[in-house]
């Protein structure tokens, strides 16, 4: 169907994301493609009250609005949506593209869990877009809550596009835990403002690792300073840095948040802290309990050892000991062959002990001592 631009209005939800404004900057992008003749000319949209509701695509009809007119005429999709069908493409089409700025997708999520707190009853999570298995027809339990993280990632995906419950999470974990002071990136392709080092920003990916660690708006402030400070300031750095800090000790949390420590050392800071806890938990332990008596033991052992040394070399170091030996049968001799190679590599392997120990020993003072 064929439709003037000054026929389309905005979908009833639009106003719920960022008050209803447009991002500037996306209009501008979107205006240059139009241009080049490669921005899509199409709408979904419901008719209502002698409009055309677009169910998504608000930055495109701004953009066409701007540059061809509100004369201008496009083709448009009508379907009979529902209020509920309105809302989740809106809000699936928000997070699905990549250039949606931050706030934009978290909003959106947001709207989700409160569409369906207000208008999901509980007997409606039997339905079969809310049963209690997995991906992999795992049960998992009872039914999830309608604003569940798993509740809203099913009801967003219901027509399509799926829209994992982790992106959900994320998004509603900085929504719920994250300082709302705390600046974060927009995700747009005007990069060039996100490399300025006096940009306070953190990137999306900082804040849903910042907001899982932790809700204290306090330590959250602090961990900012120190990826800022740090001497590792890359993307992948500050990621594997957060994770290192979740699992350390208190005391070098503390330190790292004081500025004492660079998060960047925090794994070599948390090996020490809990060594030094193991010992203090832990006495060292003698260096051999009974140190006497077991010397004395060993001493007995090496004197029975040389004993049967003895025995041997009066036997091999015989005269006779080759023609004793021709004597033997096959499986006499093959005996003797593996009593031989046992006791060889039985004391081949004390012999590479001891060098061991020695090795470790190779301090001049304790080498003099030994002497």
């Amino acid at each position: 169907m064929k439709v003037k631009l000054e026929l389309l209005k905005p979908n009833p939800f639009k106003k719920y994301i960022n008050d209803g404004k447009l991002n500037k900057d996306r209009v501008e992008i979107l205006k240059e493609s139009i241009e080049h003749g490669t921005l899509p000319e199409f709408f979904v949209a419901r008719k209502h009250n002698g409009f055309f509701e677009i169910s998504f695509g608000h930055h495109r009809l701004q953009a066409l609005k701007d540059v061809k007119g509100k004369d201008y005429v496009v083709d448009v999709n009508v379907v009979s949506f529902s209020d509920e069908q309105m809302l989740v493409d809106m809000v699936r089409e928000n997070i699905t593209q990549r250039d949606t700025d931050f706030q934009d997708t978290k909003q959106s999520i947001l709207l989700a869990r409160g569409w369906l707190t207000a208008n999901v009853p509980t007997v409606q999570l039997f339905d079969s877009r809310f049963d209690s298995r997995n991906d992999k027809g795992q049960l998992l339990g009872s039914n999830p809550q309608p604003n569940s993280c798993r509740s809203i990632a099913k009801f967003l995906s219901k027509n399509g596009k799926t829209i994992g419950r982790q992106t959900v999470k994320n998004y509603l974990n900085i929504a719920d835990k994250l300082n709302p002071e705390i600046n974060v990136k927009k995700q747009t392709h005007a990069t060039a403002e996100h490399k300025n080092k006096n940009d306070d920003s953190i990137g999306v990916r900082d804040a849903i690792k910042l907001a899982s660690i932790t809700d204290d708006w306090d330590e959250q402030n602090d961990l900012i300073k120190a990826l800022k400070n740090s001497r590792e300031q890359h993307g992948n750095d500050k990621q594997t840095n957060l994770t290192k800090y979740s699992n350390a000790p208190k005391k070098i949390k503390l330190k790292v948040r004081e500025g004492k420590i660079d998060i960047a050392d925090i794994e070599d800071a948390s090996i020490k802290e809990n060594v030094k806890e193991h010992n203090e938990k832990n006495p060292r332990l003698e260096f051999m309990p009974n140190f006497a008596g077991r010397l004395r033991q060993f001493d007995k052992d090496v004197q029975i050892l040389e004993k049967q040394v003895r025995a041997f070399k009066m036997v091999f170091h015989s005269n006779e000991f080759k023609e004793k030996y021709y004597t033997l049968k096959p499986k006499q001799k093959k005996n003797l062959h593996s009593v031989i190679n046992n006791i060889y590599t039985r004391i081949s392997q004390c012999y590479e002990e001891v060098e061991f120990f020695k090795g470790l020993l190779s301090d001049k003072e304790l080498l003099e001592e030994m002497k």
